[in-house]
């Protein structure tokens, strides 16, 4: 049987210094490695050599527009702002949960509403320089 599996619920994502955890559904980390393909004439099979890695990340989830901390005054007073830290523990703060931390800027802020359902809100990012892989 396999062990280690945690629940979604228990993320916590900060923007910077801001914890919007308590807004958002949805949140990931999208890390890329670039490749430059190096095959040569009469190859049966493409080679490649690994280039340089870039993250991604987003999140989305309920719009509250609270003056100074809800996630729409958080998120709208980064536009033009420049590289803030963004904080991703997908399983939770406990001791030992995986932490990522990158420098990122906010390159799409989105607010949508339905008829038939709530307003939210979509946020996505591009780090700049390298995502911190460590611990709580």
């Amino acid at each position: 049987m396999a062990t280690g599996f945690r629940y979604g619920a228990k993320a916590l994502v900060t923007v910077n210094a801001v914890d919007l955890s308590a807004y958002c559904d949805d949140s990931g980390l999208d890390v890329g490695i670039d490749t430059a393909e190096t095959t040569t004439f009469s190859a049966s099979w493409k080679t490649f050599i690994e280039g340089l890695a870039s993250a991604k990340f987003s999140l989305k989830g309920n719009f509250d527009p609270t003056v100074t901390t809800g996630p729409a005054a958080v998120l709208t007073g980064l536009i033009g702002g420049g590289a803030k830290s963004v904080v991703f523990n997908p399983a939770g703060t406990a001791t030992g949960e995986l932490k990522r931390s990158v420098s990122a800027i906010l390159t799409a802020y989105t607010e949508a509403s339905p008829v038939g359902g709530k307003v939210t809100f979509t946020a996505a990012f591009q780090g700049t320089g390298a995502v911190t892989f460590g611990t709580n």
